[in-house]
């Protein structure tokens, strides 16, 4: 498998138990195997996973990033990127000014990874390793002007 992001769109979702796509194209890695386990969407159906594996979006001014343990879910028509697992994982989600930020809270490691698209916010894959001294100034002037407001 060759995985390509060429056309791909994922969208952040706070109401996704995991991280999932239709697209098996897109898997670097996977294993199929049956999870016994069906995923249940908006529109009232049920998919099947039939396989979980890893896929990289690889970036041109930087660093692949990787997202592992995404479940293929065949018939499934969005990309699906779960805030539960990136906090389990280890990351503060940051949302500000229409822009979503990963922070890992072990290096404080800061990256720009979604961006505001109308109501929903869309993958924009950039390096932002030099945003994380600036991080916390930015945040901290965002909570103080929500406040004094």
């Amino acid at each position: 498998m060759v995985p390509s992001m060429m056309g791909s769109v994922w969208y952040l979702d706070s109401g996704a138990s995991f991280h999932m796509t239709g697209e098996k194209e897109l898997f670097s890695k996977m294993e199929s195997k049956d999870l016994k386990m069906h995923i249940e969407m908006g529109d009232e159906g049920k998919y099947s996973v039939p396989g979980v594996g890893t896929i990289t979006f690889h970036r041109e001014h930087a660093a692949p990033l990787t997202l592992k343990k995404i479940m293929h879910v065949p018939g499934l028509t969005k990309n699906l990127v779960s805030i539960s697992l990136l906090e389990d994982r280890g990351y503060d989600v940051i949302f500000l000014k229409g822009k979503v930020f990963l922070r890992h809270i072990a290096t404080g490691q800061v990256k720009k990874i979604w961006i505001r698209v109308q109501n929903l916010y869309k993958i924009e894959v950039e390096d932002c390793s030099t945003l994380s001294s600036n991080m916390e100034k930015m945040l901290s002037q965002e909570v103080n002007e929500f406040w004094h407001r």
